[in-house]
Parts: structure tokens; sequence; C-alpha cells
């Protein structure tokens, strides 16, 4: 500037200019891929959840997170390949408007929480109606397509600024705090004087709050939830228990010990040998069902009762098994708390759940989908190996005859393709993860379509156009179930697409549909069975 200074933009003047927007790709779903944002950016996540490390911090994303995205963030895909994972991402830039000039530079925007990114959880009619528009096809019109696309971004940016509103402090979340410290801490010298401090009451107030709150008194507190990380030591761990004393904030090991068998009825010693008679809750179907097959009967089952198979329903029934019905991608702390576990064991969850669920009892988390390993893995935990062996024998049995059945399909080197139909476009099964995809195309030996096999996701985005570039010789289709949303007129919408009508599959009359509750989150031990039974039939009768 002539005179030396620089300009000044209107007082909170600035723009946000949409760039592009894209459906994430398998790429989102490749464990190890980085991506880097040059410019600022939306996720919006429409299926799944996957773990990803957001500037090096480990993050979990599941079905209806909006995620905005400052520019310069590294994302990398820690956990992703098998957890259904859909959505799209936009991108945008930002401008300030300046006074005297009118010039437009870049403006130094920051998501409206801190940070470098945010996680909203939208709601389900938004959800809807931006998958909705995201979906159609763009208008040809420059004018009407840029409209919409900024009308887009200004729309997830407001759900960013609602979302910033500060809450007010109060006693109860002084309390939490503290619960935050001692969980973050507990491996430390703690004093109630120190979480009063930090929770900014005065002790009296704090202990007296604490216990209203939690049901005991503060270092009674601490000391359950020094023992909970105990107890997760020695189920995974060889550490000696004065090693794990230490480790969880015990300085006297003879203490711990004393506090150890108090608390929990053994002593650290003795305490793994039990685990099978204690109050186990599985928050995954098929953590349950494995269990079962193993001889280990769980309290309880978290389950979404239409994604739940009916053969599980059966076997949690036979063996009285208390079944607690959660909505889809949900986990309801407090229900789990009701039932008083002694042990929770599942796979996949996110940080803060994993939080609030170790003030209840040990957790045992992110078990692998494969059959086989957790198989192995609860076979070391429980001291079950013998059953573990006779089950996978008996499995690879039923592998072995099934092949049998198919071995004329199998050196034919005819294709067989699985198709999932969803609410928000369509996917395909990936030949190199677990489940059904390891069953057909490792176990079973059968063909992937040529065109298909450079996706790495467990599945994968499928467009009608590398649908009839697949063109496979036999079809499996899956339509999607979710909570509060429907596949049926994308299942619609490809039936009456000329290109579905000219498929090998469609001509031959080699189209099987499948259900989501057994496909896909039903393969477990049983299930498997079941699958296999489903598999020869088709093929082999068409």
């Amino acid at each position: 500037m002539a005179n030396g200074t620089e300009p000044q933009p209107f007082e909170g003047n600035w723009i946000a200019q949409w760039e592009s927007t894209k459906p994430l790709t398998d790429k989102w779903m490749t464990v190890g891929e980085i991506h880097y944002f040059s410019s600022h950016g939306f996720i919006l996540i429409t299926d799944g959840h996957a773990v990803w490390k957001i500037n090096g911090q480990s993050v979990y994303v599941a079905f209806g997170h909006l995620l905005a995205i400052e520019e310069n963030t590294v994302i990398e895909v820690i956990e992703g390949g098998n957890l259904d994972l859909a959505g799209w991402l936009i991108h945008f830039q930002t401008y300030s408007l300046f006074s005297k000039e009118r010039a437009v530079v870049k403006f130094d925007w920051h998501v409206p929480v801190g940070g470098t990114y945010q996680i909203m959880q939208v709601t389900g009619g938004f959800l809807t109606s931006i998958s909705d528009r995201l979906s159609e096809d763009m208008p040809q019109d420059s004018g009407k397509r840029m409209v919409g696309n900024q009308h887009l971004v200004n729309e997830l940016l407001k759900q960013g600024y609602q979302a910033e509103a500060k809450e007010q402090q109060t006693t109860e979340k002084g309390i939490l705090r503290s619960i935050a410290y001692i969980q973050e801490h507990y491996d430390e010298v703690i004093t109630r004087e120190q979480l009063a401090q930090v929770a900014g009451v005065s002790q009296w107030h704090y202990s007296r709050k604490f216990s209203e709150l939690c049901g005991k008194p503060p270092l009674d507190y601490l000391a359950n939830y020094r023992i909970y990380r105990a107890q997760e030591e020695l189920l995974l761990t060889s550490a000696s228990s004065q090693e794990i004393a230490k480790k969880v904030g015990f300085e006297d090991a003879h203490y711990f010990s004393r506090r150890f068998k108090h608390f929990a009825g053994v002593s650290p010693k003795n305490y793994a040998p039990t685990l099978q008679q204690r109050r186990i809750l599985a928050i995954s179907p098929l953590c349950a069902e494995v269990l079962i097959v193993l001889g280990i009967i769980p309290h309880a089952v978290m389950a979404t009762p239409f994604l739940l198979p009916e053969h599980q329903r059966q076997l949690f029934q036979k063996h009285g098994v208390t079944l607690l019905e959660v909505p889809q991608y949900m986990i309801p702390v407090e229900v789990i708390r009701q039932e008083q576990p002694e042990l929770i064991i599942g796979r996949l969850l996110t940080e803060e759940t994993k939080r609030r669920l170790r003030t209840i009892a040990p957790i045992l988390t992110g078990f692998p989908n494969d059959l086989d390993i957790l198989l192995n893995q609860f076979a070391a935990l429980f001291d079950k190996k013998e059953a573990a062996t006779k089950r996978q024998l008996q499995m690879k049995q039923e592998i072995y005859t099934a092949k049998d059945q198919l071995q004329a399909i199998i050196h034919s080197a005819a294709t067989v393709m699985v198709l999932r139909v969803e609410p928000f476009g369509y996917r395909y099964l990936g030949g190199y993860s677990s489940g059904v995809s390891q069953l057909l195309y490792k176990k079973l030996e059968l063909s992937l379509p040529e065109s298909l096999k450079a996706g790495e996701a467990w599945f994968n985005p499928c467009s009608i156009e590398q649908l009839s570039m697949a063109n496979p010789d036999y079809l499996f289709v899956e339509k999607r179930m979710m909570e509060n949303f429907s596949a049926e007129e994308n299942m619609q919408k490809l039936m009456a697409n000329s290109q579905w009508k000219k498929l090998k599959a469609v001509k031959n009359k080699r189209v099987f549909y499948i259900d989501t509750s057994l496909w896909v989150d039903g393969c477990g031990v049983v299930g498997q069975s079941i699958i296999l039974n489903q598999i020869v039939r088709s093929l082999v009768s068409s």
C-alpha cells in the first residue's frame, strides 16, 4: 500500500467459497493412507465408522458425524477397511472483504470450537436432506450449480457455529472434570484436595456432590478405577502383581493385593482363572456368539434388533443371555451400567465411550472381525484352546465340503460379486478383507471380477459404470439395512437402469438377494455355516 499500512477487512466480514464435492473413496478406508488438506473442508459420514489420526490425534468417526477440517490438516487412516465407511468430502476456501480497495484476500479461518478440527453429530433430518442433495445430479446451468454448492457450504458452516455456544459451568461439570483428571492421572498420587481444586469447589462440598453423582466417595471411586485397570493388565499382559500395582497407582504391592481381593473376591494371581464365572457383557453380538460357542455364557449382549440375525437371537434365548436392545451405532453407557457387569468385551469403541465404560468395569476391546483370530484370542483369554481347536476343525471341514460342491464354478473362473445397495449410493465387497469377503474369495477361492480387484476396503464405492464393467457371472445383492433410512429408492433406480438389464448375471437369472443382518453382521461361527449353505445352494442350483 502507498501509505505503508495494511488494508483492513470489514469487521467480521468474510466469505466461504465452495471448491469441490466428492464421495469418500476406498482410500479413506485403506489403513496407512494419508490425506492432506490444502484447503478447508467438511467430511460427512453417511454410513459405518472408522478410526483416523487427525494431526496426530486418534479420532473415531461414525454415521451421522460432520467433521469441520482446517487447511493443512493431515488425516491418516488407522482402521476402516472393514467398517462400512461411506460419506462425502467438501472442500472450501475463505476470503476477507476489505473496506476501501474492495480487495478479496485469503481469510485465516479456524473451526469454531478451537483446535484444527471439530466433530458434530447431525440430526437424521439434516443428514437425509444433505445426503439427498449430494447424491442428486447437479444442474447443467453453472450459475445454479454454484448457488447450490454455496448454499451447501453455508449450511455446513452453520452447523459448526451452532455447536459453538459455550455451556454454563456447573458443580456437576466440575465433578466430571475431576473424573477425567482421575482417568488421566490414576497412576499418580491423587488427593481429595487436588480433585476438589480441579472441580473448583470446596473439599466438603466436592465429596458430598461427588457421592451424590457417582454413588461412592471420590477416593473409593479412584481405588475402584485403579482395580479395573489392574484387572485389564492381568488379562492382557504377563507383568507381575508388583509391576501392575505400581503401574495403576499403588505404591504398596501388599496393600494393592488386599484391596484387589476385597474388590474382586480373589487375589490378583487367581483372578484370570475366574473369568469364565464373572458377569460378562458383550457389546458385540459376534463376540457373544463366539463366547457361547466356546462354552462361556455372557450375562448380556448389546444388539440393534433389526440387525440381529435369527440364529444369534435363538442362541441368546437358548442360553438365557439378556438382550439389550440399542439403536444402530449407539452404545448407551447408562444401560450398561445398570447391568453391573464385571467385564465388558467388544470390538471398536470411541475413546470417549471407553473413558465412560472404564468407570463401570474392566474393558477388553479392539478385537478383530476375523473369525479365526477372534476364536484364538478368546481361547487364550478364557483357557478354551481345546474347544476353539475343535470348532476350527469343524469349520475347515465345512469349507472343504462347500469347495467340493463348487469345484466346477471355481475351475471355470466364473466371477462372483457382492453389490450393496445403500440409501445414498452403491458399493461392492472387496476381495481383501474379513468376514464374507474372506469366505468367498480366500477360503472358497471364488473369483472377484478383475476390474474390482483394486478395491482395498471391505465395501468400496461402486458406480453403475463400474458394475457394468465388472459384469459378474453371479451377483449377490444386499439391500443395506439402516435405521431411519431406506435403500428401496436406489434399488428401484438400479433395476430400471438399462446397464443393469445387460449384466450377465441378470440375463442368466443368477442374481441372489442377501440379508445385511446375516452376511454383514452375523458371520460368526454359526452364521458362517448358514452363509456357506446359501452360497452353495445359490451358485449350484442356478
